[in-house]
Formats: structure tokens, sequence, C-alpha cells
């Protein structure tokens, strides 16, 4: 039976950091420190009057703000945005971004993956990046009301006009709000034909804290903490003594979900009501 020693758990706000031009940088997930295949994560502090400038050259890299800074910027294809909390980019390999810190230091999380076959993208055209903020991502629900959820990269999602959020399979990834007593069911992710060797999956906790299930053992997170599950380890994740945030990533977007337990309610999503009397529509997450 599966343990919590199967999972890899990581305190970023200890882990080593390198002094990099733009400030500091905490390689905080990769094959060496995890066993991701497909991902490597970084936690990056840019600091004060300074910038860091980021080139997807032939990978994808989706870069979060954890932390914004008072005036600083996002600049994205000759545009200028708010490095707010929530905002960012996903560049496809080509595309390049500048975040520029003043008044204050900018907290990202940055991750980055390899360009992947065809069998994944299936038939999606990988492209273009896009700037993101929580004011142009739709929350979604789940039926039991304890769990919102805004992905930043997630090729099922549609937009209000119908279009896709993301037009790639390289990575699912967004931000994650349970209420007091919200939980996952218990579940795990394997492989698919296209990706035998299935996604790495990683939840960054930032506000609250949580607690890990994985067979009859648990371990609680706090804030800063990164947790690694490798394929096919069936785990849970829980609220604990109030709200939890948290980043969820898997790279590549192709796996599949089997859910352990009863529970009915937390396994279908729907998009927030355009209108207070309007339908819900659920997420075809397909």
């Amino acid at each position: 039976m599966a343990t919590i020693n199967d999972v890899s758990i990581i305190d970023t706000n200890t882990a080593a950091a390198d002094e990099v031009d733009s400030g500091l940088r905490r390689t905080v997930c990769s094959a060496r420190l995890c066993g991701s295949k497909n991902l490597t994560v970084y936690r990056r502090t840019v600091l004060d009057g300074r910038q860091l400038d980021v080139g997807a050259d032939g990978d994808y890299h989706l870069v979060y703000v954890m932390q914004g800074s008072s005036s600083g910027q996002v600049n994205f294809d000759s545009q200028a945005h708010a490095a707010e909390e929530g905002a960012g980019v996903l560049l496809a390999p080509g595309d390049s971004a500048r975040f520029e810190a003043a008044g204050s230091a900018i907290e990202l999380l940055h991750m980055i993956t390899p360009k992947p076959p065809a069998a994944v993208e299936a038939g999606l055209p990988g492209g273009p990046g896009y700037f993101f903020n929580r004011n142009t991502l739709r929350a979604l629900s789940d039926a039991s009301g304890g769990r919102v959820r805004r992905f930043c990269a997630e090729s099922s999602v549609r937009l209000l006009d119908g279009s896709r959020l993301t037009p790639t399979n390289a990575i699912q990834a967004g931000e994650m709000h349970y209420k007091e007593g919200g939980a996952s069911p218990y579940h795990c992710h394997n492989g698919t034909d296209a990706n035998p060797d299935g996604a790495a999956h990683v939840y960054m906790t930032f506000k609250g804290r949580g607690k890990v299930d994985v067979g009859e053992t648990s371990q609680e997170i706090e804030p800063g903490t990164l947790v690694y599950f490798p394929p096919g380890v069936p785990h849970r994740l829980n609220a604990h003594g109030g709200p939890l945030d948290y980043f969820e990533i898997q790279a590549w977007r192709s796996f599949r979900t089997s859910i352990l337990s009863d529970e009915p309610l937390g396994l279908k999503w729907y998009y927030e009501r355009e209108a207070p009397d309007a339908p819900l529509v659920e997420w075809n997450q397909s």
C-alpha cells in the first residue's frame, strides 16, 4: 500500500537559493529533486528595481505571480500589465516575457515543460501564448460547493465566446481554493497511450494549511509547501483548520484519473454563473 513516503514534500521557503541577476532562484521540483520527467519548477524572487526576462525557446513556460509588486509590470506581446497576484503568462515555444519589480519584490512560480508529442497535443495548434489574470479566468465550483478553481492553463476550459483558454496540452495548471472542510476525492492519476509515463503532478500551497492523505498515512502542509505525486500514487488533499489556497499542476495534460472514494458531489465541476439567474453549465473535462 502506498504511503506518504511515496510522495516528495519540499519546503520552498527554506530551499537553497541561487543568486541571479533578477534576484533569487530556488529549484523546487526537477528530475533530481522529485523524479519529475516533464516538469521543472522554480520559485523566483525578482527584487525591487530588477527584472526577469523569460524566453520559451523550444519549451512551454508558465509564470505565475504569487506575490505582486505595487507598481510592477508584466510585459508580453508589446503590452504592459500590472504584476498583481494571480497574473502571469503562458509562453509557447518562441514567446518571451519580462517581469519588472517596482516598489517591492515580486514572487513568481516558474514552470517549464517540454513540447509534447503530437499524440499528446491531439490536434491542438500549440500556441500562441497569452497573458492572464484573475479577471480573465473563469471560475469553476464543484458540485459539493467546497472547492473553487481558476485554471490559467487548461485546453478543455472554454471562454465566454466558446474559444479554448489554452491551445496546447503541454500543461494543465491553476489556482485552487478549498473552503473550510473542503477536500478532494481520494484518487490517482495514471498514464495514457499518448503519455505512458503519466503526468508530473504538483501542489504548491500559498495560504492556509492542508493535509495530504496517502493510504492510511497523512502529513500536514503549510504555505510554501510543494508536494509532488508520482503517477499512480493515490492521494487526497484536505483543507485543515480553515480555508486553503494552492496551485495545482499537471504536465503533460494527458492522464487518466481514477476515483477511489464514493463522493459523487465532488466529481462534477460547473462554470460560475454568467448572471444570478443563469443556468449552471457543467465543465466538460474531456
